[in-house]
């Protein structure tokens, strides 16, 4: 068995509940060693990933484009960063865990609900969308005025207290259509919609996200 990483110092600033949890990460059995990264900051459009299922960042990682956090071939992982985030997009796959112990800035969306997939942060959390609360949800260990998200689909979790949207965005006037899963909305009648709102129904297709960031582009629709 590979051996296990040491966190950083950065991690004794972290509220204590994350701090026991990336502890309980870092004793995961794994098959392949974790890579450990002092920091990462990539220029230009391409979407970046972590180098291996299991990773650590030990400083801040900056992004001009999309980050996926995934890794080909694999149903779980951990990408752990002790330190800011900033990316375009954000996207966390199915199975794996993502830590920030630091401020995480995502310009445009931030995507945390796949299945089994964990998403924290210790830090401000700053993006334009948080799509959050259906399958799985953001969890925010401070204040809960550090959530600054200008819509949010459903709800976040401030350790164990729920923050529920107070307006949901109708996503058709946000994203562009093809990440979009109309499928509930486009099967009323024009009758049947008048009662109903879309805010609720239309959500984002996890699969057409994925798709899309992992080509680079952007969600939203060009002003």
């Amino acid at each position: 068995m590979p051996p296990r990483p040491t966190a950083p110092p950065q991690l004794q600033t972290a509220p204590a509940p994350l701090r026991e949890f990336v502890d309980d990460l870092l004793t995961l059995d794994v098959e392949e060693p974790w890579a450990e990264l002092d920091g990462v900051k990539q220029a230009g459009p391409a979407p970046w990933r972590p180098p291996n299922p299991y990773t650590l960042v030990k400083g801040p990682l900056e992004l001009d484009g999309n980050m996926l956090v995934e890794f080909a071939g694999h149903d779980q992982g951990v990408l752990v960063v002790f330190g800011d985030v900033a990316c375009q997009n954000l996207f966390v796959g199915v199975g794996f865990s993502f830590v920030c112990t630091g401020t995480l800035r995502v310009r445009e969306a931030l995507v945390a609900r796949s299945a089994d997939s964990v998403t924290y942060a210790a830090g401000v959390v700053e993006a334009e969308l948080v799509d959050s609360g259906s399958g799985a949800w953001l969890t925010l260990f401070g204040d809960a005025s550090q959530l600054h998200a200008k819509h949010l689909t459903h709800y976040v979790m401030n350790g164990r207290k729920v923050i529920k949207s107070q307006k949901p965005p109708d996503l058709r006037t946000l994203v562009v259509p093809e990440v979009l899963d109309t499928e509930e909305w486009d099967s009323l009648s024009a009758e049947e919609q008048t009662d109903e709102e879309p805010e609720v129904l239309i959500k984002l297709d996890a699969r057409a996200v994925r798709k899309r960031l992992a080509s680079g582009a952007s969600l939203f629709l060009v002003p």
